[in-house]
């Protein structure tokens, strides 16, 4: 017989399903609690950080690099950049033809950058303040404005091949921009964008402390630099020449006042200018010296003993046959005396004085002097030239090399080894940096004036400089001639070589070398026209010349008239008296009657960085031309300019 089964107890059932799944769900949440609070905490809160921040790299501000005087030849100022969070943009194809059309670029790369996935991408770098202003203005989801900086080059082509340029990121690629970018360059600042709900950056702030900077002291000084150039193009246009180079370098430490290269570029638009163009001649390119290296036959001759300055020699009427070839020289000479063939600058006579020479020890005292290997100037690109060893000279390579031929250098080589030759004999290795200091003025690094190795003897010196004064005063560099100033120096008239062999009959390179005396310092200056079109192709004609304006420029710097006798260039304390400056204004820059308008002040009076710095206010394109002080300058005083057009501004010298 069976029992009646017992009913069940819904209610209770329910009662217990409900509490096991209360249960259930409170152990989950503590758990998940678990997970959120202890064991997932660091995963999950920087994921967290992730959604709430943007982190960008932003460009730092680049050393500055200023001329021996602290006046600037390279800065770096504020503009503004165009970035987009494709993420954020839901309308992309609307967006990339607004962008396009404020941009000026084309709408289909335009999308394709919109289209990335990714956070951030770069719209377009560096744009001017009238088209940053548009794209705010636009208001575009997930579209910003940030700062970056730019490089600008207020002297535009002055010291051009010298200073060089920095690229897009601020990376130096040519000249003391690219030599000494690990110094002047900055670490990118990381810094954190705020976004909220919508993703929209709402706030930024720096993480970390701003990098360390240092500027660049150049020990060219630009008022030289300037006579340089202008006197070099202006020869290279009157002869026709292909270019040439000009180079000041201080004949007792190798600092280089000036190198000018022709023809030159404008550093703000280097990217326009062909590489050929842009390449440093002055180090980069070689050429045979010609008569001008007779000074270092008439050191060797001397310094070995080997000469008496007094002795004559057979320079056979202007026609030798030397060892079954003949040796021409332009003016015909019978007997010389070894002074008049360095004066006279005789081939046949500098032939007769190697002949006087061991090979091994005229190879050791041109390898002294630094020829046939580079000089370490601070100067990217700088090729050694050609020096061959003795071992490998023929009869004719010794008699070749007494006359310049045979043999390649530098410009920057020649001219430091030719201050070896009358400075007393000590060779300096030539440099353009003078210091480096840091972002509070202090100095970390300074290229003080060691000799690398005595050449020569002093009494070796003396007498070479005796000889290269003769040169100037009765032989073939009278054109250098500067009444009333100690100059020496040696003319150079040398064919190039033909790339089907031998030499070309109608290419030259004319050159001068030489130095004023009786200044401090005592100055080298070096001029070379490559390829003269005209007439005039000898060294005596065409650079001689150029030697004469520059030097006679420097002097008129420093207050000393063309026929004083009496010109110290330098007081004990700087390298260089520098000309009375006009005394420094206060400008105040006013905003115009519109947004992103300006009234422009007067600026006459105003160096080159009071006028840099009033321009970065003012968010103009600034257009310098000239050194010096502010003489002229549009739009005048009181216009009204906007954001973005240009400023331009004459300087001038204000001598003493």
């Amino acid at each position: 017989m069976y029992r009646d089964a017992k009913p069940i107890n819904w209610v209770a059932f329910r009662i217990v399903l409900v509490a096991v799944l209360f249960a259930a769900g409170t152990v989950l949440l503590m758990v998940r609690a678990y997970r959120l609070s202890i064991s997932d905490a660091e995963a999950l809160k920087k994921l967290a950080g992730k959604q709430r921040k943007l982190v960008l790299h932003l460009e730092a501000r680049r050393g500055m690099i200023v001329d021996r005087y602290g006046e600037p030849v390279a800065a770096s100022i504020e503009v503004n950049s165009v970035y987009v969070n494709p993420r954020r943009i839901s309308d992309k194809q609307q967006t990339a033809k607004v962008l396009a059309e404020i941009l000026e670029m084309d709408e289909n790369e335009a999308l394709k950058k919109l289209n990335e996935n990714k956070h951030f991408v770069w719209m377009r770098r560096r744009v001017s303040p009238l088209i940053a202003d548009r794209v705010a203005k636009a208001d575009l989801q997930g579209v910003f404005t940030d700062t970056e900086y730019q490089r600008f080059y207020p002297l535009r082509n002055l010291a051009a091949h010298v200073v060089g340029f920095a690229g897009m990121d601020s990376q130096g690629l040519e000249g003391v921009e690219l030599y000494y970018d690990e110094d002047l360059k900055a670490d990118p600042i990381p810094v954190t964008a705020q976004r909220d709900a919508l993703g929209r950056p709402v706030m930024f702030t720096a993480m970390g402390e701003d990098p360390k900077r240092r500027d660049l002291h150049l020990t060219v000084d630009r008022n030289i630099q300037y006579i340089a150039e202008r006197e070099l193009e202006e020869a290279v246009r009157k002869e026709q020449a292909k270019g040439g180079v000009a180079i000041v370098m201080d004949a007792d430490s190798g600092e280089i006042l000036a190198c000018a290269v022709s023809p030159g570029y404008n550093l703000n638009v280097f990217g326009k200018t062909p590489a050929d163009t842009r390449r440093n001649r002055a180090v980069a390119d070689t050429f045979e010296p010609g008569s001008t290296f007779k000074v270092f036959l008439a050191a060797a001759a001397l310094d070995l003993g080997r000469i008496d300055p007094g002795e004559k020699f057979d320079c056979h009427k202007g026609l030798y046959r030397y060892n079954g070839v003949e040796i021409h020289d332009i003016v015909p000479h019978k007997l010389l005396t070894f002074r008049e063939v360095i004066v006279h600058s005789s081939n046949i006579g500098a032939v007769n004085i190697s002949e006087k020479l061991k090979k091994t020890e005229f190879f050791r005292i041109l390898q002294g002097f630094g020829f046939g290997s580079v000089t370490g100037v601070d100067l990217p690109g700088e090729r050694p030239g050609a020096l061959p060893l003795p071992g490998k000279w023929s009869v004719l390579t010794k008699a070749n090399i007494a006359f310049g031929q045979g043999i390649s250098v530098n410009p920057i080589q020649l001219t430091a080894a030719f201050a070896a030759a009358v400075n007393g004999g000590l060779l300096y290795k030539p440099h353009a940096m003078k210091r480096m200091t840091n972002a509070l003025g202090e100095v970390v690094r300074e290229d003080a004036a060691t000799p690398v190795r005595r050449v020569i003897k002093q009494s070796t010196s003396e007498e070479v400089v005796r000889i290269l004064r003769d040169v100037v005063q009765e032989g073939t560099g009278k054109g250098a001639a500067i009444a009333g100033v100690d100059v020496v120096g040696k003319t150079g008239t040398a064919q190039k070589a033909d790339p089907a062999g031998g030499y070309a009959k109608d290419r030259y390179v004319g050159s001068f070398i030489g130095a004023m005396m009786g200044t401090t310092p005592r100055l080298v200056i070096s001029v070379a026209v490559d390829e003269p079109g005209g007439r005039n192709r000898t060294g005596g004609k065409i650079a001689a010349p150029v030697f004469r304006k520059i030097a006679e420029g420097i002097l008129a710097l420093c207050g000393s008239g063309p026929n004083q006798a009496d010109r110290i260039l330098a007081s004990a304390e700087s390298p260089f008296k520098k000309f009375s400056q006009c005394p420094r204004k206060k400008v105040k820059v006013r905003k115009g009657p519109h947004s992103g308008e300006w009234v422009v002040p007067d600026l006459k009076g105003l160096d080159m960085r009071q006028v840099l710095d009033i321009c970065g206010k003012m968010k103009c394109d600034a257009a310098f031309q000239g050194i010096g002080h502010a003489v002229e300058q549009d739009p005048k005083p009181g216009r009204i300019l906007k954001e973005g057009e240009a400023l331009k501004v004459s300087f001038e010298d204000q001598q003493s």
